[in-house]
């Protein structure tokens, strides 16, 4: 899933649950986030919270940079980001939803804890599919992200399904929806970004995606 460590806003999105999934896969994209240092047609240098990470580049590199969009294009099988409060009722309010092109389409499906902050209660962010609906309310009080491809949604609700579990979330209209989309951007100094990299047997890292975090 794809975010940072901060609250269960959208900078806390859904890329954060691809970096603690990848393990689980030999294979799969290791997601590094930070603020950009050096960009070349070469490398990126990041700076993260563990220092600076160096990663090659492989061209043609794409930026995906997020588009205001609504909730008309959260449709049957898209893949998408749900970022929720849970109620007093232990059922989830959807907060904001991410929506994913199709070549970001299973990026971290599963479901984690995120680290709570001095201003938010714990967190969790969860990747998965949608497949049915169902109405809650209550009182906030705990937050929650899901990723997955939308089955099903059903007026103000719908359920992310995700490899072991689902979650049915309440969406109100007033719900922001934003699109990750393919950017002629070209990376520049203080760019707050992730990238999805391979890990080569020697270490070194390399990236052909980056996906810009600010708001």
């Amino acid at each position: 899933m794809i975010g940072c460590n901060r609250s269960a806003d959208s900078t806390q999105d859904t890329t954060q649950l691809a970096q603690s999934t990848a393990t689980t896969n030999s294979d799969a994209p290791i997601m590094l986030r930070g603020s950009v240092v050096t960009a070349s047609a070469t490398q990126i240098v990041l700076k993260s919270d563990t220092g600076a990470i160096t990663v090659g580049v492989v061209q043609p590199l794409q930026v995906y940079t997020r588009a205001p969009s609504d909730l008309a294009h959260v449709k049957e099988s898209s893949f998408i980001g749900v970022t929720t409060v849970k109620q007093a009722d232990g059922s989830e309010r959807a907060t904001e939803i991410h929506i994913f092109p199709q070549e970001l389409r299973g990026l971290g499906e599963g479901s984690r804890m995120m680290a709570p902050n001095t201003t938010a209660a714990a967190s969790r962010m969860t990747n998965g599919n949608v497949s049915a609906s169902r109405m809650t309310n209550g009182t906030a009080s705990q937050s929650r992200m899901s990723n997955g491809n939308v089955s099903s949604t059903n007026g103000s609700t719908l359920v992310v399904q995700y490899a072991g579990g689902s979650q049915t979330v309440t969406v109100p209209p007033s719900t922001p929806v934003t699109e990750l989309k393919p950017s002629s951007k070209a990376l520049a100094a203080g760019d707050q970004i992730a990238v999805l990299a391979k890990k080569a047997p020697d270490g070194s890292l390399t990236t052909d995606k980056a996906i810009s975090t600010a708001k």
